[in-house]
C-alpha cells in the first residue's frame, strides 16, 4: 500500500509538472535550503527526482544567501525561474517570503513557478500586499500543496495561475528501512515557532526524542561543505568563481542533512512527530508513524489531502489519542 500510495502521488506531481516542463528544458531553481532542517532537503531531493525524470536541467541553483541576480541572467536569460517549494509561504518565515518576492519584482519577463507551497499568514495586511505585489507579475504560477492553501491561493491571487500539487517530497527515492532496535518509538518534535505544546504523550515504551539537526562529527563535515556558501556569504565578489563548488555543495548539504534524519529515524520502528515532512520520510521508510499537528496545522492538512493513503500512517488529534495509537503501532511490530 505505501508504495501504491508514492506511485499515485508522484503520478498527480508529474502531470502537474508537465504542465511548465519539456523535455530538454533548461531551468533555474532558486532558494536552496542551505539550513539543518531535513524536511526542506527532502523537498529538495524530491524536486531533483521529478526534474530527472522530466529530462529538465538546471543551469542555475542558488540559496537564500548567496543568490546573484547577475548570474541568473547570464546563466538563464528568458528561461523559467522555478522557486524552491516548502512550508514558508507568509510571514512566519519573512526572509524566504521577501526573497521571492524580490525575484518575482526583479524578473518581470520571466515564466515563474513556485513549486508547492503552504499559506500562512498571520496578518492580512501581509498577505493583500504580496498579493498586489504578485499580481504585477505577467507569468507567474503559484502551487499549493494542500486544500486550505489553495483555497486562499484561489481567493487572494486572482491575477496568477494557482495550480494544486503534491508537495515534492514524495518525489524523493528513500530505501526501505524498517527495523531500529535501539529503543521502542522516536520521538521528533518542534521547538520552533511552529511547535504546539501537546502536552505529555504517555508512552509505556522505551523512547529517545530529538528534532532536526545536524551535531558532533555530522556538524564538522557541515562546516566543511558549506565553506563555499560562508565564503561567498561574506565577500559576494567571489560568487560567480565559486559558482561550481556552491553547486556542488547543495547536493551535498540535502545528502548529509538526509542521512542524518533517517539515522535519527532508524532508532525504532514506531515514529511519533509532529513535522510532516519526519512523518512523510518515515512513511516512505516503511516506519509505522503516529502523526500530529503543528501550529499551522499543515501536518493535519498534508494528511487529509493524501498522506492518508499510507496505510502505515496514523494522526493523533490529542495526546492521549497518539499515546494509543502509539502503544498499537509498537504491538503491531511485535
Amino acid at each position: 500500500m505505501t508504495q501504491l500510495a508514492l506511485e499515485s502521488i508522484r503520478r498527480e506531481t508529474l502531470a502537474v509538472m508537465r504542465r511548465h516542463t519539456a523535455p530538454g528544458d533548461r531551468i533555474a531553481l532558486l532558494d536552496f535550503p542551505s539550513h539543518h532542517n531535513a524536511g526542506d532537503s527532502l523537498i529538495y531531493a524530491g524536486q531533483a527526482a521529478y526534474l530527472d525524470q522530466l529530462k529538465v536541467g538546471v543551469d542555475y541553483v542558488s540559496d537564500l544567501h548567496t543568490h546573484s541576480d547577475a548570474l541568473l541572467r547570464e546563466r538563464l536569460t528568458d528561461r523559467t525561474i522555478f522557486l524552491h517549494g516548502g512550508g514558508n509561504f507568509g510571514d512566519r518565515w519573512p526572509a524566504h517570503q521577501a526573497f521571492r518576492e524580490r525575484i518575482v519584482a526583479r524578473f518581470p519577463n520571466n515564466k515563474i513557478v513556485a513549486l508547492p507551497q503552504g499559506i500562512d499568514y498571520a496578518d492580512p495586511d501581509a498577505l493583500a500586499k504580496t498579493a498586489a505585489m504578485y499580481a504585477k507579475h505577467s507569468d507567474l504560477t503559484l502551487m499549493l500543496r494542500e486544500q486550505r492553501s489553495y483555497d486562499i491561493a484561489r481567493a487572494n491571487f486572482p491575477s496568477n495561475n494557482v495550480e494544486y500539487c503534491p508537495d515534492m517530497a514524495f518525489g524523493a527515492e528513500i530505501e526501505k528501512s524498517v527495523d531500529g532496535s535501539a529503543v521502542d518509538v522516536v520521538k521528533l518534535l518542534r521547538v520552533d515557532s511552529e511547535g504546539l505544546d501537546h502536552g505529555a504523550v504517555d508512552i509505556d515504551y522505551s523512547s529517545v526524542q530529538y528534532d532536526w539537526g545536524v551535531r558532533g562529527k555530522d556538524l564538522a563535515l557541515w562546516q566543511v561543505i558549506t565553506l563555499p556558501t560562508r565564503i561567498a556569504n561574506n565577500y559576494p565578489n567571489t560568487t560567480r568563481l565559486l559558482y561550481p563548488a556552491l553547486a556542488r555543495s547543495y547536493r551535498q548539504i540535502a545528502a548529509l542533512n538526509l542521512r542524518v534524519a533517517q539515522r535519527i529515524l532508524n532508532k525504532a520502528p514506531v515514529v511519533l512527530t509532529d513535522r510532516l515532512h519526519a512523518a512523510v520520510l518515515a512513511a516512505m521508510m516503511g516506519k509505522r508513524v503516529v502523526a500530529m499537528d503543528n501550529a499551522n496545522k499543515k501536518v493535519s492538512g498534508i494528511y487529509s489531502a493524501y498522506l492518508h493513503r499510507f496505510d502505515n500512517v496514523r494522526f493523533a488529534a490529542t495526546s492521549a489519542e497518539a499515546a494509543d495509537l502509539v502503544a498499537q503501532a509498537v504491538l503491531d511490530g511485535r
